[in-house]
């Protein structure tokens, strides 16, 4: 699914109006009912006093509408208008006019006023600023945000965006920005809710449906994207009924030292469990018995060093291979890295691990990554690899830039890994969990990008098929034995699972 900028979500309002000939106040009113109906099905709201905080533009004008509904419905509401801004737009004053009709407790806070007594037992609404704010708050809101935030309340539930978030650019000042518990967004979410440097500010996020147009969304042109059950469903082959193993690939997983064969079991059986039709996988001899023994049905090839890869050796037909998981930094290793691919590799290609280090401390081999190969780096890699970065934006925008300049994908391990493409486009995953914060976690992902480009999908959709399902497999596990309990095999065990899902 796409991800809008500002100017684009204006016009897709815009056209939803337009194309049903409705007000916007009309359209306002569709907002606040959505938000409604997600706070009746999810927060005990005859029990629980709510404070609705409500500035003085179109957002505020849909905090008004869903304090009014919340009202009608027997919730026990305070409202304050928020004078934040100089400019009341029409549509705050048309709810402000209809909510006077009603005995709701109605306070006005503007600036220099003593910041007022919060029940910090209530729900919060947070409908202060929209997503047109483009520049920082002044002190005074600053000092109060800072309040909101100090306060602890059952719940902080964001109309659209937390209150001082920007969502085209870096908020240089984070003090400005309400802390949201939910996040309730309209139709497509906003860039920075997945971005490391906002998840204190998001928390939940949850699209709501408000009537915009698919036929007008399908014409928007967009650089940022987000990875979804519905996109995976669309893209996933579905098998024939007189294939066979040859049918879905063979791949191979070069890597493995003394001590690190762990690595490779967990990459070759997540390989394996992800669909590919045949796996050899290429080891040091040390770790033959280990292969042998813990996973009957890949080949093994081994090097002919004991302790460490010497030589990578591929044999004839394969159509995918990945590299670096538990390989190690031996002199040796570093070689063999560097003779395989100054021989320009053209088969399909995953770089992770000690591959990447390797590749971070000889630069010039970037250059003979093949096109469309994909690296894997978590964020320490990828500092070593293209340096640092102020922020969020500028860590994307350098992705985009070496994306584009090597002609390769970057899967960028995170809560929501990011896939940066050749052509400057960005998906972020949406599937995964903290409990997924554990040794072994990334070769599995390796394992199952290695299978999927083995089985003829493209590096994008191997990239996006190996991020959805990976992190949904760990959904699964975390729901069955908890994040804390949570293990690297918990992670392959469930892809059958994942894989039923879709």
């Amino acid at each position: 699914m796409k991800i809008l900028s500002l100017n684009q979500i204006i016009k897709a309002d815009q056209y939803c109006l337009d194309y049903e000939s409705i007000s916007s106040i009309e359209l306002m009113e569709r907002a606040a009912k959505s938000c409604f109906n997600w706070i009746i099905k999810n927060k005990k709201f005859r029990k629980i006093p709510f404070i609705v905080l409500a500035g003085n533009g179109n957002n505020g004008g849909d905090g008004l509408s869903l304090a009014k509904m919340l009202y009608l419905c027997g919730a026990k509401i305070s409202v304050y208008i928020i004078n934040i801004t100089n400019h009341c737009s029409n549509e705050f004053i048309i709810n402000k006019n209809k909510i006077l009709k009603y005995k709701i407790e109605l306070k006005i806070l503007s600036e220099k006023d003593k910041f007022p007594s919060l029940n910090r037992k209530s729900y919060l609404i947070d409908a202060i600023l929209g997503i047109g704010i483009n520049r920082p708050i002044n002190k005074y809101w600053k000092h109060f945000f800072h309040f909101i935030n100090e306060k602890k309340f059952q719940s902080v539930i964001s109309i659209d965006i937390p209150s001082g978030l920007f969502i085209e650019k870096n908020n240089e000042n984070f003090e400005g920005i309400i802390k949201a518990t939910h996040t309730l967004t309209f139709e497509v979410p906003k860039l920075p809710f997945f971005l490391p440097d906002y998840a204190d500010y998001i928390g939940q996020f949850h699209l709501l449906k408000i009537g915009w147009k698919k036929n007008y969304l399908d014409k928007i042109d967009t650089k940022n994207f987000y990875i979804d059950n519905i996109y995976i469903k669309s893209i996933k082959k579905k098998r024939k009924k007189f294939s066979h193993k040859g049918s879905y690939g063979h791949g191979m997983i070069v890597g493995g030292s003394y001590g690190m064969m762990g690595s490779i079991v967990l990459s070759a059986k997540a390989s394996v469990k992800s669909g590919i039709g045949k796996l050899s996988v290429y080891i040091p001899s040390c770790g033959y018995q280990i292969i042998q023994s813990v996973i009957s049905e890949v080949i093994v090839i081994t090097d002919i060093k004991k302790y460490w890869i010497s030589k990578i050796l591929i044999p004839n037909k394969i159509n995918a291979i990945g590299i670096g998981m538990g390989m190690g930094k031996h002199p040796k290793t570093v070689y063999a890295l560097e003779s395989f691919l100054l021989k320009k590799q053209k088969i399909p290609m995953v770089i992770d691990a000690d591959a990447i280090n390797i590749l971070s401390n000889k630069l010039e081999l970037l250059d003979f990554l093949p096109q469309d190969c994909i690296l894997t780096p978590h964020p320490k890699e990828f500092y070593r690899l293209f340096g640092s970065w102020k922020n969020d934006y500028q860590k994307i925008d350098i992705l985009k830039k070496m994306s584009n300049k090597y002609k390769i994908f970057i899967l960028l391990k995170g809560a929501h890994t990011i896939i940066s493409t050749p052509n400057g486009d960005i998906y972020f995953n949406t599937t995964g969990n903290p409990g997924m914060a554990t040794a072994g976690s990334g070769d599995i992902l390796s394992g199952m990008i290695v299978s999927f480009l083995s089985q003829g999908y493209s590096s994008l959709k191997s990239c996006m098929m190996g991020v959805y399902l990976h992190g949904l497999s760990g959904d699964i596990a975390s729901k069955k034995l908890s994040e804390e309990s949570m293990s690297a095999i918990d992670i392959i065990n469930y892809i059958g699972k994942a894989f039923l899902k879709i």
